[in-house]
């Protein structure tokens, strides 16, 4: 391949594709490590020095993609060692699953979703945990132990300081948490105090991980000190902090007004969370899980209680008993064998031994289809 030109590399390791964060220009995002090309040099020639030098990776291009994206393969890793230009570049291995959930920057290298996902397969398997260096595999332990899962400071361009609170929604019902303390005890948004350092939208998202135990990405800010968040996954935060985790409930737009809320806490809460709730989303679907609770509306089932309820997981024991019951199939929604203690667990990305299926779980494996070809996977 003689042609010069700027260009770029798509590298692809265990189904996974290679992502750099470029912080600089009117666009920043994740993007393909490329870029401009040197006097003489060839545009695979360019793609593979670049990719080098933001990433350390030595590569070979193998296949040309696009007129300016080539298919490259690892040679060896640090092989580039003294940072050139700007630098070496925050780097990310990102899953089929993810492309939709990433900020791009803006204006390089075509349809870099569109080379993405041909290059990567929509296997389950791609959501287990990527094998990455230690220095990496020791930041994303930290991040994910505080409850901070995304870029949002430099996302949003949110670096200030304060204490900050999310609103999270799913479908038609928003998530409260019940504060017992204070002067003024009542529901309350999850949020709280800022830790040194912080950006007021990675406040909104520890707290919240740390109060209910869903992990959250804040996408906007709707508020001064208030972020609308969506979830990520379900039991991440497993120690309970500072007050521990609190009582949750999703609540319904129909119930806001008559809710009693803790006082003096994330300015007007009824009128952002009616804002949310009111502004046309789409009606949640009304999926039963296998004991015919409606987890997409955040319901699972109590056996104190012996019915559905909102706030509820259905755990595996519950699970069995219903499978037991209705027959048939003898797993859950996400093709997890709960009668021998298997449950959904986010963060592997599989079923695993002492998890239980979380609604939002069982829901986004009904979305996705995930049920059948998980139990093939499990078995």
């Amino acid at each position: 391949h003689w042609s010069e030109s700027n260009s770029a590399c798509i590298v692809v390791r265990d189904n996974r594709a290679l992502l750099v964060w470029v912080p600089y220009g009117n666009a920043p995002g994740w993007d393909l490590p490329g870029g401009h090309l040197h006097e003489g040099e060839s545009a695979c020639e360019t793609a593979e020095r670049e990719t080098c030098e933001e990433t350390g990776f030595k590569v070979q291009a193998v296949k040309q993609l696009s007129w300016n994206v080539f298919q490259c393969e690892i040679v060896a890793e640090r092989a580039c060692r003294n940072p050139v230009d700007e630098g070496f570049l925050r780097k990310n291995w990102v899953s089929f699953w993810q492309l939709d959930q990433l900020q791009y920057r803006g204006n390089t290298w075509g349809d870099k979703q569109g080379l993405l996902r041909g290059a990567l397969s929509p296997s389950l398997l791609s959501l287990v945990p990527h094998k990455e260096d230690p220095q990496a595999l020791l930041q994303q332990k930290q991040r994910r132990a505080t409850g901070i899962t995304s870029d949002c400071a430099n996302r949003l361009n949110m670096h200030d300081q304060r204490n900050a609170a999310c609103i999270v929604t799913s479908g038609d019902l928003a998530l409260l948490v019940w504060v017992p303390y204070g002067s003024r005890p009542g529901w309350d948004l999850p949020g709280g105090c800022m830790h040194s350092g912080e950006a007021a939208c990675e406040t909104a998202e520890r707290e919240v991980c740390e109060e209910t135990g869903y992990q959250v990405r804040a996408v906007k800010q709707l508020s001064w000190n208030v972020f609308e968040c969506e979830i990520v996954a379900a039991n991440v935060c497993t120690n309970a902090v500072d007050e521990g985790f609190l009582n949750r409930k999703w609540a319904t737009s129909s119930e806001l007004p008559h809710l009693q809320y803790r006082g003096d806490t994330w300015g007007d809460k009824p009128g952002l969370l009616e804002s949310q709730l009111g502004g046309g989303a789409a009606p949640a679907p009304g999926w039963q899980d296998v004991c015919g609770c409606k987890m997409c509306h955040g319901e699972g089932f109590s056996t104190t209680r012996g019915q559905c309820g909102t706030g509820h997981d259905t755990g595996r024991s519950e699970a069995c008993a219903c499978l037991q019951r209705r027959g048939g199939a003898m797993v859950d929604d996400c093709g997890c064998k709960s009668c021998e203690g298997e449950g959904w667990s986010t963060t592997r990305g599989r079923c695993a031994s002492g998890s239980d299926t979380a609604p939002e779980e069982a829901c986004e494996c009904q979305r996705w289809g995930r049920s059948s070809s998980l139990a093939q996977v499990a078995a």
